[in-house]
């Protein structure tokens, strides 16, 4: 089978890829090049995104003699995730973006791509298992190591999606096991940490990142009454169940914590209660 590898500079995908060229497929690597600014996270390594990310990413296609490719798809990035992110913040949702990036980018714009230049697979790293069916595309389950389950991830993907899809950590134990097997096969990302927060995100600061792209309104903090309890500075940096970062000038009734119900952007105003009210 020829297979394109999305190889993101991380230990999973490095694996996967790894895991292909072992069962005899004929592999090609690819980096996708979300940002066209080097420096998209903050070049602490917390994303995708980075420089430092593609270079990792070559030196893994290296170690496996796999050819290998950086394909810029940075407007389709921007456009599908990086903007519908700010829309959603903006009316008061939190968005979960590495599944528009999976819907949008990788099972999209770049499994078209891989099809159209003769591939008949897209491999990532994603811990989620394929089952085969009695129909043409297979079936979506957990991974074994329900701790890092990235199923919900690619639950959005249409089964025509899914049957080009490969999925070699879906049988891993563990993430310690994968860490493993990439440091005896020699890959240099195999203690590399893990990518935390957004990956387009500038050190990880969303609220800031956030003020930069949507217009600030304070407004008041309510609880579930209506009643005045505290100020923020904007809406859209606050996400239901949050509790830290709160300023809230009167104190529960019953002095238990208090978290985030609901945000109005709207009417510029942000909805606190008890753990109770969040079920």
């Amino acid at each position: 089978m020829r297979v394109l590898a999305a190889l993101s500079g991380g230990v999973d995908s490095s694996v996967a890829a790894a895991r292909l060229v072992d069962a005899g497929h004929e592999v090609v690597g690819v980096h996708l090049a979300l940002s066209r600014s080097a420096g998209a996270s903050g070049g602490r390594g917390r994303g995708c995104c980075t420089a430092e990310d593609a270079r990792d990413a070559r030196r893994t296609a290296d170690v496996l003699r796999i050819p290998f490719y950086v394909w810029d798809f940075s407007a389709r990035f921007a456009a599908d995730v990086v903007d519908a992110v700010v829309a959603d913040y903006a009316a008061g949702r939190t968005p979960n973006p590495c599944v528009r990036c999976n819907q949008e980018v990788k099972f999209a714009a770049l499994l078209d791509r891989a099809l159209a230049l003769g591939f008949d697979a897209v491999a990532t790293g994603h811990y989620a298992r394929l089952a085969p069916t009695a129909g043409a595309a297979p079936a979506l389950h957990r991974a074994a190591d329900v701790a890092k389950d990235q199923s919900y991830v690619l639950a959005v993907l249409p089964p025509e999606r899914l049957a080009h899809a490969l999925l070699p950590l879906g049988d891993a134990p563990s993430k310690h096991d994968v860490r493993a097997e990439a440091a005896a096969r020699g890959l240099g990302v195999a203690a590399k940490p893990d990518s935390t927060d957004l990956c387009f995100v500038p050190d990880g600061d969303t609220r800031t990142w956030l003020g930069q792209r949507i217009e600030r309104r304070p407004g008041a903090v309510l609880d579930t009454a209506g009643a005045v309890v505290g100020a923020h500075d904007g809406a859209e940096g606050y996400t239901v169940g949050q509790r830290r970062g709160l300023r809230l000038g009167v104190p529960a009734p019953d002095g238990r914590p208090r978290y985030v119900l609901a945000t109005d952007p709207a009417r510029g105003t942000v909805t606190v209660g008890g753990a109770e009210d969040l079920l």
